[in-house]
């Protein structure tokens, strides 16, 4: 069942990665902006694929950022309604089908809980932590809205400028001077957040 379940969710992620990339060669950012919705609402799409696909063809790194921020801070929008209005049943209904466990809604429950918008504001800055995760649980919590929609555009917006600047470095073949500076850069700013403010946030 496990196995299936991850074949239909890969075979998914493939289609829908393939589709917004060929939207982003066609329209540009507005290509850039439906697919960031898309990925940051439920729809399985990796968001690097889309900025740095974005930044490899030529479009400016900082083009993507206005439109790559504008539209995964809509699609968080949407993953914080289908929690605050479906509540925690929603979570049993969906969460198999996006990889959403009990044990990450709890996990970013209590991060939301302890951290507030700080915890909003890192799910959406470092790439490994799981975003649609902290935006339903978000919801779920009814989470003041105002102050998601600020920290979730705020975090994504160096996401969204590092990854589009890489791929357009990737024209140059500088990727591993790049990948270098892109690792460095992420494990700077977590090192930061985790003595300053974030003590153990990452722990499960």
């Amino acid at each position: 069942m496990l196995e299936s379940l991850f074949a239909a969710y890969a075979s998914l992620e493939a289609f829908f990665t393939q589709t917004v990339l060929a939207w982003i060669v066609s329209m540009g950012g507005f290509g850039v902006l439906l697919g960031m919705f898309l990925e940051s609402s439920i729809v399985p799409i990796p968001s690097e694929a889309i900025l740095v696909t974005a930044g490899l063809i030529g479009i400016d790194p900082i083009t993507v950022t206005i439109w790559g921020s504008i539209g995964s801070t809509l699609g968080a929008i949407v993953g914080y309604y289908i929690g605050k209005k479906g509540g925690r049943p929603i979570i049993d209904k969906i969460g198999p089908y996006l990889f959403i466990t009990k044990e990450r809604v709890c996990w970013a429950e209590g991060k939301c809980t302890e951290y507030g918008g700080g915890a909003i504001f890192v799910s959406r800055l470092i790439p490994f932590v799981p975003f649609k995760v902290f935006s339903i649980t978000a919801g779920v919590l009814k989470f003041d809205f105002k102050k998601f929609v600020i920290f979730t555009f705020l975090g994504v917006i160096p996401r969204c400028f590092l990854l589009a600047w890489v791929g357009s470095q990737l024209v140059n073949y500088k990727a591993e001077v790049l990948v270098g500076a892109a690792v460095a850069v992420v494990v700077i700013a977590l090192l930061f957040t985790v003595r300053h403010k974030f003590r153990g946030f990452f722990s499960v």
